[in-house]
């Protein structure tokens, strides 16, 4: 019996993952984690599926907090995966997410931004080397969207001794791609990605996006293979640079609370162990549990008033933190930032690079 279907069987409808799904919890519980892989025997079987189920395995962010809380193990974030490779196939993608995987593959970004301007935050006043064998990867919502923390970041490397170089032609890392079931399209772009870093003589790739760090690392050797350079999460260097003492946080005396990335919640401690040593108190938003920002895998684009609510469940947390809110991962800043302008809510936050950054200076 197919592997995925017997661990749907598997399923106990315990509820579990209806109390974790945030889309579960803005749709009164209409989208599921459960509701989803108990499409799959419809799909494979050749079934057409309606629109509202086809609805139903887009709108997931594939966070993981659904397979974090299962108690009977089924790996439901890739039992959507596969599902949608198999919508693909049927044709039956929706067209946003058609576009973006195009845009992906054809321009290197999302949203067909001119690569010639990805490079842009590289200003003068940066310790840059073309020959660094040491790469930064800013990742398209940092490139496009918050070269600050691009800047701050390079900055904090070269407080550290660190001069690493940008890449000449970085493009998307392809996670969207790779959500979305276009797994065949992502082998082959995961294959010429590495093998252009790898004939830049690259020995390290730098990465602040989560989303970025976690496909290198983690996706692109299951892809094509185990690329010859390191991946390294620019907080977790900052982490080794500050117990080195090559980088000397100044006590700041803030609270703030924390956006997590719901990509690395693994590595939670380290932002926080950062924050410590800034003299900086963390007000908890969600008990330190996945808790996503609705934005990611199309669902921000295919379902925007879906998206907004999920964001808005974070948003309502930013009052309970007298200094603001701490992000280190750019996408789930960007969407939230965009949301607080729709709903005309301020916002008072700010990526972990820059606070950083201030506590050096």
């Amino acid at each position: 019996m197919d592997e995925d279907l017997l661990a749907v069987d598997y399923c106990i409808d315990c509820g579990k993952c209806y109390d974790v799904c945030h889309i579960s919890k803005v749709t009164d519980n209409k989208y599921t984690p459960r509701s989803k892989i108990m499409l799959l025997q419809k799909l494979l079987d050749g079934d057409e599926l309606d629109q509202e189920e086809i609805n139903d395995i887009y709108l997931s962010t594939r966070c993981g907090a659904c397979d974090d809380v299962c108690p009977m193990n089924i790996p439901i974030t890739d039992i959507i995966q596969r599902e949608r490779d198999l919508l693909v196939k049927q044709g039956k993608e929706p067209a946003r997410t058609t576009q973006i995987c195009r845009n992906i593959l054809e321009s290197g970004s999302p949203g067909r931004k001119d690569a010639s301007v990805r490079n842009s935050w590289a200003t003068n006043d940066l310790g840059l080397e073309d020959s660094s064998d040491v790469a930064y990867m800013a990742g398209c919502w940092i490139a496009f969207a918050h070269q600050d923390i691009a800047r701050s970041t390079i900055k904090l490397l070269n407080a550290g001794g660190i001069v690493p170089r940008a890449i000449p032609e970085e493009k998307c890392c392809g996670l969207f791609l790779i959500d979305n079931g276009h797994l065949e399209e992502a082998k082959e772009y995961a294959k010429e990605y590495v093998e252009y870093l790898e004939s830049l003589g690259i020995k390290k790739v730098i990465a602040s996006c989560p989303g970025c760090y976690t496909v290198l690392k983690e996706e692109y050797p299951k892809l094509f293979r185990e690329p010859e350079f390191e991946v390294i999460y620019s907080l977790s260097l900052f982490d080794q640079l500050i117990d080195e003492g090559k980088l000397t946080p100044k006590n700041l005396n803030k609270t703030v609370s924390v956006r997590d990335a719901c990509a690395i919640m693994e590595m939670s401690d380290i932002p926080r162990k950062i924050l410590s040593s800034m003299g900086v108190e963390v007000r908890e938003m969600f008990d330190r549990k996945t808790a996503c920002c609705g934005g990611p895998a199309g669902v921000k684009p295919n379902f925007p008033e879906i998206s907004s609510k999920v964001a808005m469940l974070t948003i309502e947390h930013f009052k309970d933190a007298p200094d603001g809110t701490v992000s280190y991962c750019p996408f789930c800043y960007h969407h939230l930032e965009n949301v607080c302008h729709e709903k005309n809510v301020e916002i008072d936050m700010q990526d972990i690079s820059l606070l950083l950054l201030q506590s050096i200076l």
